[in-house]
C-alpha cells in the first residue's frame, strides 16, 4: 500500500510534521469527530419525548390541586415543555463567543474536558428529575457545556489539520459534517425507540458522553503552547467584522434549514393527508443527504471555489422551497428535502472552511465561537421568523416567499469578493 504524502510549508517544524502523522490516525479522528457529534445531540435526542413530558407533568399538576404556582405552570406548560428543547440553544448563543475568547487565551482542552463531563451529567439528570423547572435548569447547564464543546471541538479541528497540505482541513471538516449527521441520525433513532417506553429513557442516551469523554482524554492534545502567544497583538490585528458574511450565512442557512422540522410535519399531515410515519421518512432523507454531501465537500472543492460553492448551494436550497410551492405530493417533498440536506450539508462545511482559511490561527476559537452563536441563534429563531409568514400567507405561499428570499441572498453573494486564505 502506497504511503500517503503530505505537503509542508518551509516554516513547518518537526513538531508540525509529527502532529500531521498523529492526526491522520483513525483512532484520533474518531476522538475528534465524536466530540463534535456530541453537540448535535443537544436538543434532538429528547424531541420525540416532548408530548409524553407534557402529559406527565400535566397529570402531576392536576393531581396536586389548584394553587397559584401550579395554575401558572399548568397554563404555560406547553411553552415550558418546548423550552426544554430550546433552552440549550439560548445558552450556546450567549456563551459561545466568550468560550472562544477564553480558549484563545488559555487553551482549549482545559475547558473542553470539564465541559464534556458537565454535558453528560446535565444531560442524564433529566432521567431522575420530576420537576419541570428542575429539568429546565439542567438544560440550561447543558447548554452552557455545549457552548464550550462546540467552540472547542471545531477550533481544535482547525488547529490539528492546518498543516500537511491544502486540503487536509477541508477533508476533516467534511468528515466532521458526516459524523455529526450520521451520529445525530443514530442517536435520534435510539431515543425515538426508547421514548415509546418512557419519556425519561431518551435522557439516558446522553450517558454516551462518558465513553466519548474517555476517548477524547486519551487521544487529544493541546496543539499549541499558549504562553508563547502574543494575544494583545492578535486581538489588535484581527478584525472580526470581516467575517460578517460568514456569520450571516451561518445564521441564515440554519433559519432556513430548520423550517423543515418545524413546518413540514404540518404540511405532510394537513396538506397531503399522510400518516405521521411519513414525516420520519422524509426527515431521514434530508439527514442522509446532509451527511453524504458533507463528506463529498473535499471533492467538490477541487472543481469549485468557495464563492461558487456558496452560490451553488444557495441556489439548490432555493430550488427546494420552489419545488414545495409548485408540486404538492410526497415525492416532491422527498426531492425537496434531499435538495435541502444537500445544500445545507455543503454550505455549513464550506462556511467553516472559509472562516478557518482567512482567520489568524491564534484567534480561531473566538472567531468560531461567534459563528457557533450565529448558528444556534438561527436554530432558535427559525420558527419565530417563519411562523408569522405562515399565519399571514398560508404554508404553500410561505414556501414561495422563502424561495425568493434565498435567491436574493444567492444574487448578493455573486457580487461579494472572496478573501485570500492565510492559513
Amino acid at each position: 500500500m502506497r504511503k500517503k504524502t503530505y505537503q509542508f510549508h518551509p516554516n513547518d517544524t518537526k513538531l508540525d510534521k509529527k502532529i500531521v502523522e498523529i492526526t491522520e490516525k483513525s483512532a484520533f479522528k474518531i476522538a475528534v469527530f465524536s466530540m463534535a457529534a456530541m453537540t448535535m445531540l443537544g436538543s434532538v435526542v429528547i424531541a420525540s419525548a416532548l408530548p409524553a413530558i407534557n402529559k406527565h407533568f400535566e397529570n402531576i399538576l392536576i393531581q396536586s390541586g389548584a394553587t397559584n404556582s401550579t395554575s401558572f405552570t399548568l397554563a404555560h406548560l406547553d411553552i415550558l415543555v418546548r423550552l426544554v428543547l430550546t433552552m440549550p440553544a439560548i445558552f450556546v448563543v450567549i456563551l459561545s463567543p466568550f468560550a472562544g475568547i477564553l480558549m484563545d487565551k488559555f487553551g482549549k482542552l482545559k475547558f473542553v474536558f470539564p465541559a464534556m463531563v458537565i454535558w453528560t451529567i446535565a444531560g442524564v439528570s433529566g432521567f431522575f428529575l420530576n420537576d419541570i423547572y428542575a429539568i429546565l435548569f439542567s438544560r440550561a447547564i447543558f447548554g452552557m457545556a455545549t457552548a464550550f464543546i462546540m467552540t472547542g471541538a471545531s477550533a481544535l479541528l482547525g488547529d490539528y489539520y492546518s498543516h500537511g497540505g491544502f486540503n487536509r482541513r477541508e477533508n476533516a471538516l467534511s468528515l466532521q459534517g458526516f459524523f455529526c449527521a450520521v451520529g445525530g441520525a443514530v442517536f435520534i433513532s435510539i431515543a425515538g425507540f426508547v421514548s415509546s417506553y418512557s419519556w425519561r429513557y431518551p435522557f439516558l442516551v446522553y450517558s454516551l458522553g462518558i465513553l466519548i469523554t474517555f476517548i477524547a482524554i486519551f487521544y487529544l492534545f493541546e496543539p499549541r503552547k499558549f504562553k508563547f502567544y502574543n494575544h494583545t497583538k492578535v486581538e489588535a490585528k484581527t478584525n472580526y467584522w470581516q467575517f460578517t458574511p460568514i456569520y450571516f450565512i451561518g445564521f441564515f442557512i440554519m433559519v432556513v434549514y430548520y423550517i423543515s422540522p418545524t413546518q413540514l410535519p404540518y404540511y405532510i399531515e394537513e396538506h397531503l393527508g399522510l400518516d405521521p410515519k411519513y414525516i420520519g421518512i422524509s426527515m431521514s432523507v434530508s439527514a442522509l443527504c446532509y451527511g453524504f454531501f458533507s463528506l463529498s465537500y473535499k471533492y467538490i472543492m477541487r472543481f469549485l471555489s468557495i464563492k461558487k460553492i456558496y452560490i451553488l448551494t444557495l441556489f439548490i436550497v432555493g430550488c427546494s422551497f420552489l419545488l414545495l410551492f409548485l408540486v404538492h405530493n410526497f415525492v416532491a417533498v422527498l426531492i425537496a428535502l434531499a435538495l435541502l440536506g444537500t445544500g445545507g450539508g455543503i454550505m455549513l462545511v464550506n462556511n467553516s472552511a472559509y472562516l478557518f482559511s482567512i482567520c489568524p490561527e491564534e484567534a480561531r476559537a473566538r472567531a468560531y465561537g461567534i459563528l457557533a452563536s450565529c448558528i444556534f441563534l438561527g436554530q432558535f429563531l427559525s420558527p419565530i421568523i417563519s411562523q408569522p409568514i405562515v399565519r399571514k400567507l398560508g404554508l404553500i405561499d410561505a414556501f414561495l416567499i422563502w424561495a425568493i428570499v434565498i435567491f436574493i441572498v444567492c444574487i448578493i453573494f455573486v457580487f461579494l469578493k472572496q478573501k485570500n486564505r492565510i492559513n
